[in-house]
């Protein structure tokens, strides 16, 4: 029998209601799954895409054993395409989206469904998106296309119009939890789990990618520049070891802990519990008008992650900005 993709059991009831309404005929022929990283939407929709194209699906998921199945696992099923940006492109580009809309007019080879996955969609360009409209206004019978994106707010209002959300959230605590430990029982999982917004399987990786410790030394190196204890030309050297976006989001938490702390208001909890007293510290030291001028400069950062954005200047600006809310602050 094929290896089916993992479920999660915080998509129990988005999954019994659409495999439901693929079993009724009644399914939607665009659907965005939308939520924050480190839930699964990707893993989903590839469930999904086999549960469709099975050719004798058990009740409300695939067999795991007949032809469409073992076609789509060696990759090969001709009634699926995946969309993604391609090479170092950070984009969907209108080529693709071209492919994409010629593979949806074909008749289908012998599954119940033509089916499309469209991976970070968020990325899709202007004139891409133009593309994708026209197919779905005018989508062709049996297709699904399936996009999942982080970013839902990035999209075209157009192409939001004419799709039926999925809308994923992160797990209860406590699901979230028993979970992480049938994956990973010697792992620190209150504190992954609270590093990774709740979000499990971000949660995982960071246990497993050994990155709590790469933030604990980010985090020490924050607060040695707001000690004067180094200077940014040296942390940088030691933070072009990390991706732009992983240090953004780093960033975004700490500032975000700071900030309740130096106000007072700790309501919710910390992001980052485990280096509560280092944070402390570093509060005492912040200016929260400056603050907030760095936390700006890392939403727009956030906002062009797909961007061509040069590495190095982004590390640079950050660390002028950083510096600049201890420069004013008073012990």
């Amino acid at each position: 029998m094929i290896a089916l993709p993992e479920s999660y059991p915080w998509h129990s009831a988005q999954w019994a209601r659409y495999a439901r309404r693929a079993q009724e005929a009644t399914l939607p022929h665009a659907l965005l799954l939308s939520g924050p990283a480190g839930l699964g939407k990707l893993n989903f929709a590839y469930r999904f895409a086999r549960f469709l194209l099975c050719d004798a699906p058990k009740e409300i998921t695939a067999c795991g054993r007949c032809r469409g199945c073992h076609l789509l696992s060696v990759g090969n099923h001709a009634d699926f395409l995946h969309t993604a940006p391609e090479g170092d492109s950070r984009q969907i580009k209108i080529d693709q989206i071209r492919a994409l809309s010629h593979f949806v007019s074909l008749s289908r080879d012998s599954g119940r469904y033509k089916v499309v996955l469209i991976s970070n969609a968020d990325t899709i360009n202007r004139n891409a998106a133009n593309s994708l409209l026209k197919t779905l206004e005018e989508p062709p019978p049996f297709s699904v296309i399936l996009l999942i994106t982080a970013w839902a707010a990035s999209l075209p209002a157009t192409l939001l119009s004419r799709c039926q959300r999925i809308e994923f959230r992160c797990p209860a605590r406590a699901m979230a939890l028993e979970w992480l430990a049938t994956k990973a029982p010697d792992i620190d999982a209150e504190t992954c789990l609270a590093l990774a917004r709740g979000a499990p399987l971000t949660a995982l990786a960071c246990s497993r990618d050994d990155l709590l410790s790469a933030r604990r030394a980010l985090f020490s190196d924050i607060q040695r520049l707001a000690e004067a204890r180094d200077t940014p030309v040296k942390v940088a050297e030691r933070w072009r070891q990390y991706a732009p976006e992983m240090i953004v989001g780093w960033l975004l938490s700490w500032l975000a802990d700071v900030v309740k702390l130096k106000s007072n208001v700790t309501l919710g909890g910390l992001n980052n519990p485990d280096v509560a007293q280092g944070l402390q510290a570093v509060a005492r030291r912040l200016d929260l008008v400056a603050s907030f001028a760095l936390y700006d400069l890392l939403i727009g950062y956030r906002r062009m992650q797909h961007a061509p954005l040069n590495p190095q200047l982004v590390l640079e600006d950050t660390l002028i900005a950083l510096t600049g809310i201890f420069n004013v602050a008073k012990p």
